[in-house]
């Protein structure tokens, strides 16, 4: 009987993966799990219906989905108005622009959530680039980029302290000509937290071109997680990468934490 269940999931599983996929460049509009190939399935991301596959820790891992609470925070109306305005914009794009977005995309892989190797569309591609720019109060491009080369980013200490200071070091020092280092971070979390989720952290400041390490991030940090009164012992993760000026194209993200003292 087991035999015959585990069997049954499989197939549902291998089915639903597997029929609702793009074809001819267009969505089926329905909701799939990603997968790497094994001896059978090794590994399944996203969702199914109302089962979602997941990896933590421990490994891979099933969970019923679950639909957030909309809280519409500013922050979060702020990000969906941009995203609203970028996509205002690309339909005014030229159709010469929007080619060479299309174009462009080729030349700027990016790792999915298996790890693998994909490409963003053009459309996607302005989006990401237009929406760093806007993060770092910059005006908006409408001409696709070319690959940059990006110094290699280190994250310095970083020294969150319930008297009321904050810091975050980095190198190289100072940012480099052309570019913003931006930095976010999450509030304080219990010290045996060693992997926040990509959801806690929350953009903090940018850092323009000629700024020294460290940064002094005390003032933004505490506008949206308190002035960590009371937060000794427990643990901050900050990241930081840099977005060039010109392009809106971003660096890899380095990440660090400290404990609150």
């Amino acid at each position: 009987m087991f035999t015959l269940l585990l069997l049954f999931f499989l197939y549902e599983v291998l089915v639903r993966a597997f029929v609702p996929q793009r074809f001819m460049g267009k969505e089926t509009g329905l909701a799939f799990a990603k997968f790497t190939p094994g001896a059978i399935v090794s590994e399944v991301r996203n969702k199914i219906a109302a089962t979602v596959f997941t990896k933590n820790g421990a490994g891979a891992a099933i969970r019923n989905r679950i639909t957030p609470i909309n809280r519409r925070s500013t922050n979060q109306t702020n990000r969906r108005q941009r995203l609203a305005s970028l996509s205002s914009q690309w339909r005014g794009l030229t159709e010469a622009q929007r080619a060479g977005w299309n174009s462009a995309a080729g030349s700027f892989p990016v790792q999915d959530n298996l790890g693998q190797t994909i490409f963003l569309s053009g459309a996607q591609l302005y989006n990401r680039c237009n929406a760093n720019l806007l993060l770092i109060g910059q005006a908006t491009i409408a001409d696709a980029p070319t690959p940059t080369s990006f110094a290699i980013l280190t994250a310095g200490a970083s020294l969150p302290d319930s008297a009321g200071t904050f810091t975050q070091a980095f190198t190289p020092t100072p940012v480099p000509t052309g570019f913003n280092l931006v930095i976010r971070a999450t509030g304080p979390k219990s010290a045996g937290i060693s992997a926040p989720s990509q959801s806690d952290f929350r953009f903090i400041q940018a850092v323009a071109a000629a700024g020294a390490s460290p940064a002094n991030i005390f003032t933004a940090y505490s506008a949206l997680f308190g002035d960590l009164a009371g937060a000794a012992g427990q643990k901050v993760f900050t990241e930081m990468y840099l977005v060039e000026v010109a392009s809106g194209l971003a660096g890899q993200v380095v990440r660090t934490s400290a404990i609150v003292a």
